[in-house]
């Protein structure tokens, strides 16, 4: 029974992936994916702009991928400069969507869908969604946005035009990237935490044998906004007792950290030398490590198989740990992923092996040549290496292999907390206590009372360390940290004696209270994420009073909370906000912390020979249903109630004029009112058919409203108050409709106040042109519906016409002033920009002519009737659009121009690249150096024809 039902479920899965995407999906599914295979390919060094020229050669989703991809992918250190140029190509394309109004959460949300769809390379169905996701995400629609949002459990930033570092929104303070313990390159965890709408981050290293080992994080997030610092983790004490600190310099940009450390070379003289030696020791600690692994453990992996076998694991070396950590900055979780990367492929080829034989076995065992405790014994050793195959992973690994810092560890090279700390104290800098329970309460609070004098800082909570550990150990060390703060001598001594078995030493303890007293000991909520273990919760923390309200209650639900006490002791920076933080919840005075990451599931190793069967529910099916399929479901659908309600005739009249002043309003917002520059492509047929689906719907709703109305009325059928009232009703009633189902729809509150005005609008028109349709015997409804979308037609097809003209504003401000830039390559660039804008691009012409004649367009000139104030602006728009004007005119002259952006192109670009731009210069570049000329003439008074034609 249970494969019968199995085979159903993967018949219905296969019919519903036949009957799912478009062949434009599935095609960009295949280009991604060998993207993925040939990214050894090289970045290129110039950036064009999202807007510009480099659209004639990929599509910005592809380019969003590939930038992923190199980001990921090129671990080698020498690549740093290729990471970082791809981030800077990722930022650009993906804050440059189709939408003005969420570009911030437009660039998260696309750049997450993007990640994953990189990352399932081997779930082909769901690697289809996450593309076709991103195609909705395009369009930048508010409602999408915030839906998807939800689904990634991210939460939503304020839009106010500044990076995220002015935003304060997340926080994490130790989080680690491959350069110490983590997994990721610098350039992909600042992209982890711009996604996660993360305000600032600590990035923690061991050492720093080179200053640039800090470039790459810093220049990162300077590229995403977000703030990124530097902290130098080192240890003190002997081995198995080590206790780990943060030296944190006051710099956040790269320049002042190498001033920070160049100013106080002297006095951290005896600082470098220990950390050389800590680095030191713990090169040889992973050597001995591995050399002990190739003397034990490969030994029993290895069993049964010949050292020069593709089935044996080889002798790892500390070569290949030092071709992707540089700076021999290797940890244990390096290690741990060197070994799963290459046990991972000898135990695949193990099981492919061991299937054979078994299934070669149970034909011998169907014929009666193989006894069936011989089938029984390679079936066991078949599913016993299968299961280790697929439950492999880095963290099994490490347990399995490298645990046991009681055997491999090493003695710091810092003895005691005084040997190095009032250096670093001299310096200026902070030091924080890393998870300090690591050793037990007991022992933090001796190094707390110890090294008081010098400790600013205590994690509180280290999100890695606490999920191991006992919650009420947690639950002690913020009592103490807040009686050490601000309680009382006395209580203090009384909690310490009544928890330790050792005696407290006074004298330190009053010592600690009068300095702490003074300076707090501000507790910090830090993940330590290092990226290797899912089941933690990843980077970031945030307040609940910074979580927009429209996302708090989902996000709160589904994210890890901070105990309240941890909470209310940070956000008070050392001290209580309130004397019962379990209790006052419910009044508010508790401003909860949440993690910003998610816990993850392990995913297990396939062999590639599965079989698996999803639960694809109906919603998802819906969902990703071939878009000519779902269109034509939506207006079947829609016709019905309407053609029972008003016949055949007048149902297509209905349809007609919705499909009509759809299809207009999207002709016009794309090509303006040029009709031979109208094309069928440029109409959003999701939207069409949605509308056209909840219009069907309508009919009837209208209808009985009409009856109703009807019905009241106790007088005569006839005259101007009738009329008038009726379709008075009508249009109200259609407007709640309309704004009935964008709630359905989750469209912005902006969005449904607006068609519901555009109805009301409506209502005079219908009134007083309700003789000429009553004489050609159409419904009342009908005519109120004509005229609620001939004022749709006009208030959306302005809007978004208005909207095109806005975004190429947008791209010609961010690239005009890289036409006076002094690097060449810069220069041309721009200069191909522009002219692929004015000459390819909606609305291209109209939106530079705004700018270079200091106007902004029908809107701000409305505006400034009633704006005094802002005639002093455009003067200076004016001003500098007239300055703009010259400099192009100069720049763009054809027989100066065309041999030197000829040369650059083909020195900079691919053949087929090279005639696709060669091309645009012949057919565009004379006709806008002649418009340009017309523009100035117009500015000083002329008045050419068609200035803003595009």
């Amino acid at each position: 029974m249970d494969r019968r039902r199995g085979r159903f479920r993967r018949w219905l899965n296969r019919l519903i992936d036949a009957v799912s995407f478009n062949d434009q999906i599935r095609d960009l599914a295949e280009m991604l994916n060998r993207k993925v295979e040939q990214s050894e390919e090289a970045t290129p060094d110039i950036v064009s702009h999202p807007g510009g020229f480099n659209r004639a050669f990929r599509k910005r989703r592809m380019g969003i991928a590939e930038s992923y991809i190199r980001i990921a992918q090129k671990l080698v250190r020498s690549e740093v400069h290729n990471r970082l140029h791809a981030l800077k190509t990722l930022v650009m394309l993906s804050l440059h969507a189709k939408t003005i109004s969420m570009p911030l959460n437009t660039a998260r949300v696309q750049t997450e869908i993007m990640k994953e769809a990189v990352k399932n390379i081997r779930n082909r169905r769901r690697q289809m969604e996450m593309i076709a996701d991103f195609s909705l995400a395009s369009y930048g629609h508010e409602a999408t946005i915030r839906r998807f949002l939800k689904e990634l459990k991210r939460l939503e930033v304020p839009e106010t035009g500044q990076p995220l570092k002015n935003l304060d929104m997340g926080w994490d303070a130790h989080v680690h990237d491959n350069l110490s313990e983590g997994r990721k390159t610098p350039s992909q965890l600042v992209l982890d935490a711009f996604i996660k709408g993360i305000s600032r981050l600590t990035l923690a290293y061991y050492d720093i044998p080179h200053r640039d080992i800090v470039f790459e994080a810093m220049e990162a997030g300077r590229i995403l906004g977000v703030e990124v610092s530097i902290g130098i983790e080192f240890s003190v004490g002997r081995r198995t007792r080590r206790k780990h600190f943060l030296f944190l310099p006051p710099a956040v940009t790269f320049e002042a950290f190498l001033e920070f450390f160049n100013s106080n070379c002297a006095v951290l003289a005896h600082f470098y030398d220990g950390l050389d030696e800590n680095r030191n020791h713990r090169r040889r600690v992973i050597t001995e490590i591995l050399e002990h692994f190739n003397r034990t453990h490969l030994i029993n992996i290895n069993q049964g198989f010949g050292e020069d076998s593709i089935f044996a694991l080889q002798p790892l070396q500390l070569a290949d740990l030092e071709k992707i950590v540089p700076y021999d900055q290797f940890s244990r979780n390096h290690l741990s992923e060197l070994l799963y990367e290459q046990l991972k492929a000898v135990l695949k080829r193990r099981v492919l092996l061991l299937k054979a034989q078994f299934e070669i076995s149970r034909q011998l065992f169907r014929e009666d040549t193989l006894t069936g405790w011989e089938l029984e014994q390679i079936s066991a050793t078949y599913r016993r290496i299968r299961e280790l195959y697929t439950t492999l992973s880095p963290a099994h690994i490490k347990s399995e292999y490298f645990s046991g810092k009681n055997i491999f560890d090493y003695d710091s090279a810092f003895a005691s907390e005084a040997d190095i700390m009032p250096d670093l104290k001299q310096s200026g800098a902070l030091i924080t206590y890393n998870h300090p329970l690591e050793h037990g309460f007991e022992s933090a609070v001796e190094t707390v009372l110890a090294a008081h004098p010098y400790i600013d800082q205590i994690e509180l909570m280290n999100m890695r360390d606490s999920m191991g550990r006992d919650p009420s150990e947690i639950m002690r060390l913020t009592r103490f940290v807040s009686l050490i703060n601000t309680g009382t001598l006395s209580e203090a001594k009384q909690f310490l004696e009544d928890l330790n078995r050792r005696p407290i030493d006074k004298s330190r303890l009053e010592s600690a209270f009068e300095k702490y007293h003074r300076n707090l000991l501000v507790p910090i909520a830090a993940s330590a994420a290092t990226g290797w273990k899912p089941q933690v919760p990843g980077m970031g923390f945030i307040r609940e009073s910074r979580i927009p309200k429209k996302s708090r209650k989902y996000f709160c639900q589904t994210h890890y909370r901070l105990p309240r006490p941890v909470s209310d002791l940070i956000n008070g920076g050392g001290r209580r906000s309130s004397p019962d933080p379990e209790n006052d919840r419910a009044t508010g005075t508790v401003d909860e912390i949440y993690c910003l990451g998610k816990s993850g599931h392990f995913r297990p190793n396939l062999v590639g020979d599965e079989a698996p069967i999803e639960n694809i529910g109906l919603r998802r099916a819906w969902r990703y249903l071939n878009p000519a399929l779902k269109n034509m479901i939506r207006v079947v659908i829609g016709l019905l109630p309407a053609y029972l309600w008003i016949g055949w005739e007048y149902t297509l009249i209905w349809f007609g004029i919705t499909f009509f002043r759809n299809v207009f309003v999207d002709l016009v917002a794309f090509s303006g009112p040029r009709p031979k520059a109208w094309s069928f492509r440029d109409v959003n047929l999701d939207n069409t058919t949605q509308s056209l689906f909840w219009t069907g719907f309508s009919v009837p709703v209208l209808g009985m409203v009409k009856l109703g109305f009807d019905y009241s009325w106790h007088f005569a059928f006839t005259g101007l108050l009738f009329v008038w009232l009726k379709f008075l009703v009508i249009c109200i009633a259609n407007g709640l409709y309309i704004s009935a189902h964008n709630k359905i729809r989750r469209f912005d509150n902006r969005v449904i106040r607006a068609n519901f005005f555009r109805s009301i609008l409506a209502w005079p028109f219908s009134a007083a042109f309700s003789p000429v349709g009553n004489l050609m015997q159409v419904p009342s409804i009908v005519q109120a519906k004509f005229w609620s979308d001939v004022v749709a037609a006009v208030i959306e097809g302005t809007g978004k016409f208005q909207q095109k003209i806005v975004l190429r504003k947008r791209d010609y401000r961010e690239i005009l002033p890289q036409l006076r830039s002094g690097d060449r390559d810069a220069r041309m660039t721009a200069m191909m920009d522009t002219l692929y804008i004015w000459g390819k691009r909606q609305r291209g012409a109209s939106g530079l002519s705004q700018i270079l004649l200091g106007r902004g367009g029908l809107k701000a000139a409305v505006l400034g009737v009633f704006r005094k104030g802002d005639a002093r602006d455009r003067e200076r728009q004016a001003a500098s659009g007239a300055a703009d004007l010259d400099l192009m005119i100069e720049r763009f002259a054809p027989h100066h121009v065309t041999p030197e952006l000829s040369r650059f192109i083909l020195s900079k670009y691919t053949h087929n690249e090279a005639i696709v731009l060669i091309d645009m210069l012949d057919s565009h570049l004379i006709d806008f150096h002649a418009w340009l000329k017309k523009l100035r003439k117009k500015s000083r008074g002329g008045t050419p024809s068609n200035i803003a034609a595009s």
